[in-house]
């Protein structure tokens, strides 16, 4: 750390999927040794876990060594013992921020750009034939999203299960009897299908999956179900067993294991498979094509690491998904689809916070399906109940990102669309009211789960911010609120949302850089998220 002190610019380095770039610092003030330090962290990957917003642990640690090498003056280098008020004053509020922005994901990388040329943009035959408007056929069916299923018989307790739970806000533990409560309240459902948007297991267990699925088998008496993965679901490298001593690893799925435990929820029969990926199309009734999309990077999966969050297609999938919407145009097919990560931002700032979250290239993958109106895409992964709408030109059109929470989530969803004619989409939501061992207090345990859960998170990331516990008890519960009420749906945004009086220097200086994103979840961007009325053809809401 103490080679090769320079003076002038610092150069801020950070890495997200892939990409190094460089972000010019303080121009002012001694930098020592910084340049190695931001090395050292640009190859480190963020700790995300499920932190509301403040996470990235890594990086934070990473600066706090260096804060207590440049300030601790009882340090060998001569520098050190006699500019430690000038670094102090110079660097380390700037390098503060600096931390704090990429903690926060502020100024660490941006959405990935994928330079793709697409046959719509450049064929004339396929321009004509994109002209051309199927409407939808009327049917209805169901939506479930990030069951996270987690069999009993792999523990539900420990001080490492006590601790994964610390650090989620999943009830993991009543997962079981949740599943057990929806699949009796869509049995009672007129549904034509049913679509699961992956994240299916807990962590990838093979013992989970094939418990799973021979739990769906009777999610409903004649509706097939369709499913695909989620980013926990396939090579996870964090598949565990949880004993009273801690955990041990438990067979997990590679890609064709899981294909083959789900062939009969879309696979067997699909229209087309990709080769590049788990995506196929199947035709749950005629006229209309489901594209089932998988977004997961289970290729990057390591061992014993925690799978990896984001969501990307391959410039492979991406072409087969154009030729699946050309081959649907050409056979005069109606086409929705369903994948795991969100396909826009569902409030501000989701880019900036939690951008793997969100597809990469979104932009471009938005405008792919809009292009061959595609109109309704299901997604999960945040674990919210939200609708976004983005309307594109050239060529018009539109496309609407329905997000479904979680069942092991506050307020444990499934939702219920019908498209009727002339067109007309009818979304509503439904929430699991009762499980077996709580009959009438689920829903205050559930919502207060998910609080409790908010606020001890936001406790553990303030604490590396050295917010007092004062501060802390005021802060947290409103990011708490905001988190819950984005997860909700419909949310209704207070006067004030973050109050900063009494949360001392450092509360501020947090609440200052994470404001927005506190602001962001309170935020419901049109249209409604929990009943919603859409005209699909004119690419209109009514609420």
């Amino acid at each position: 750390m103490y080679k090769d002190f320079t003076e002038g610019k610092a150069y801020f380095i950070s890495r997200q999927n892939g990409r190094t770039f460089f972000k010019s610092f303080a121009k002012n003030g001694t930098v020592k040794g910084f340049y190695i330090f931001c090395e050292n962290m640009a190859n480190t990957e963020p700790d995300m876990n499920n932190a509301p917003g403040f996470g990235r642990g890594n990086l934070s640690r990473r600066f706090y060594l260096l804060l207590d090498i440049l300030t601790n003056t009882d340090h060998d280098h001569p520098m050190i013992k006699t500019g430690a008020a000038r670094i102090y004053s110079n660097l380390i509020l700037p390098l503060f921020a600096a931390a704090l922005l990429c903690a926060t994901g502020t100024g660490c990388g941006g959405p990935s750009h994928l330079p793709v040329k697409f046959r719509y943009q450049e064929q004339k035959a396929v321009k004509d034939l994109q002209a051309k408007y199927f409407a939808y056929p009327s049917t209805r069916f169901v939506v479930l999203c990030d069951p996270h299923y987690h069999h009993p018989s792999l523990g539900t307790a420990g001080p490492a299960f006590e601790k994964y739970i610390e650090d989620d806000r999943k009830m993991l533990a009543k997962g079981d009897e949740i599943l057990d409560s929806a699949i009796s309240r869509v049995r009672r459902e007129i549904a034509d299908f049913i679509l699961i948007s992956g994240d299916l297991t807990k962590d990838g267990e093979k013992i989970n999956h094939r418990r799973f699925e021979k739990k769906i088998r009777n999610l409903h008496p004649s509706a097939p179900v369709y499913v695909v993965p989620g980013n926990h679901d396939v090579a996870n490298g964090a598949a565990y067993r949880y004993t009273k001593n801690g955990k041990e690893p438990v067979e997990t799925v590679s890609p064709s294991e899981f294909r083959q435990i789900y062939n009969n929820y879309g696979y067997k029969k699909a229209l087309y498979e990709d080769s590049a990926s788990l995506s196929y199309v199947a035709e749950p009734v005629p006229g209309l094509w489901v594209l089932a999309l998988d977004s997961c990077l289970w290729r990057e999966n390591q061992p014993d690491q925690h799978p990896v969050t984001d969501g990307r297609f391959p410039p492979e999938t991406l072409a087969w998904i154009e030729e699946m919407l050309i081959k649907a145009k050409k056979q005069e097919k109606a086409a929705l689809a369903f994948m795991h990560h969100g396909l826009i931002e569902h409030y501000p700032s989701n880019e900036k916070y939690y951008g793997e979250y969100v597809v990469d290239n979104s932009e471009t993958v938005a405008r792919l399906l809009s292009a061959y109106d595609v109109r309704l895409v299901f997604t999960g992964h945040f674990h919210s109940q939200d609708i976004t709408v983005k309307h594109t030109e050239e060529p018009s059109g539109c496309v609407y990102d329905i997000e479904t929470g979680s069942l092991v989530t506050w307020p444990c969803p499934y939702r219920v669309v019908e498209i009727s004619e002339p067109g007309t989409c009818n979304i509503e939501s439904r929430f699991i009211q009762s499980i077996e061992s709580m009959p009438d207090n689920f829903r205050k345990y559930a919502r207060e789960f998910a609080f409790q859960g908010t606020v001890g998170l936001a406790d553990d990331a303030l604490d590396n911010y050295w917010v007092s516990e004062k501060g802390k008890k005021i802060l947290s519960p409103q990011i708490a609120e905001a988190y819950v009420a984005h997860l909700a749906g419909d949310e209704k945004k207070p006067e004030q949302v973050l109050t900063t009086s009494g949360t001392g220097l450092m509360g501020r200086v947090v609440a200052f850089f994470q404001k927005d994103l506190v602001e962001g979840w309170w935020t419901d961007l049109l249209p409604s998220d929990n009943r919603l009325k859409i005209d699909l053809k004119n690419c209109r809401t009514q609420q």
